[in-house]
């Protein structure tokens, strides 16, 4: 039997996109009289399926959709097993762990990380067991910043202690600050609007929509940062820079008029980055 072309067309969507199989879908491709076993295909071949509460489910029923189908969708929304908790390639983060939960605050915790002198040098396994383990950015930047040696600028001696006397921390560079930028994030490439502030040793994205939206990217948790080439229409290319976390976090941003092929806060975004944090530069993009 021959598949009908509305169903075609939510077999590619769904493959394309990756979202999940809707009710309104089935009840669609239903109507269009497309085949049992097509729509089974679908379900099956979905890579997820909407949760069904009672309602929806009267509604399949009421549209007549074969129950067949029904149970083929209640089975592809069943509960799937809960994964095993991640446990940390360093076992001290137990005890950081065991800190936060005795209902001190992140910053209490982050000052006793700084204070003991130990170093860590976080994997990926470890920031995962963090974030389950609910630890706050706070702490989980001070532990990343314990496991970096602080490198001297070419042609600066080093520092030499002198005992009783009480080094200065150098000034902070200016903020500076690089808008109206487009910013994506993850798989989707979520499109948002606002301002990055380059401040001290982070990035701060202050959101147009509000600051439920705004973020704070500390660089000790940055892997690497380059610039990468996109296309613009027919009308030629603007540049895109890229970030990526530590976690394996990619976070892209453009000139929010890059589509008239605006690029100057970009262009100055990476010279700023590219003179104050250089070991984070990378020529081209890093195979994934």
């Amino acid at each position: 039997m021959r598949v009908l072309p509305a169903l075609v067309l939510l077999l590619a969507a769904g493959t394309a996109f990756a979202q999940e199989l809707t009710v309104a879908e089935v009840v669609a491709a239903h109507r269009a009289r497309a085949p049992e076993d097509g729509i089974l295909r679908l379900i099956h071949e979905a890579p997820a399926v909407a949760a069904l509460p009672p309602a929806d489910l009267a509604r399949l029923r009421a549209a007549g959709v074969p129950e067949r189908v029904i149970q083929a969708m209640v089975a592809r929304t069943a509960p799937t097993p809960t994964p095993a908790p991640v446990a940390p390639d360093d076992g001290r983060l137990v005890d950081v762990v065991r800190m936060m939960g005795t209902g001190l605050s992140a910053d209490l915790v982050a000052e006793q990380v700084r204070r003991s002198g130990q170093r860590y040098t976080l994997t990926v396994n470890d920031l995962i067991y963090l974030k389950e383990n609910n630890v706050g950015d706070t702490v989980i930047v001070a532990l990343l910043a314990s496991g970096v040696s602080p490198t001297p600028l070419p042609g600066t001696p080093a520092p030499v202690p002198v005992q009783a006397t009480p080094l200065l921390s150098p000034t902070p560079p200016e903020a500076m600050s690089f808008d109206p930028l487009l910013r994506m994030t993850g798989v989707f490439r979520r499109e948002s609007t606002g301002t990055l502030i380059l401040a001290g040793d982070g990035l701060e994205w202050r959101d147009v929509r509000g600051s439920e939206h705004n973020a704070v990217l500390p660089m000790a948790s940055v892997r690497g940062v380059w610039l990468a080439t996109v296309p613009r229409g027919a009308s030629g290319s603007v540049f895109e820079l890229r970030v990526r976390t530590v976690a394996g976090d990619d976070l892209s941003f453009r000139d929010a008029d890059w589509a008239s092929g605006g690029g100057v806060q970009i262009a100055r975004l990476y010279r700023v980055l590219e003179e104050r944090f250089p070991q984070l530069i990378l020529r081209e993009k890093p195979a994934r």
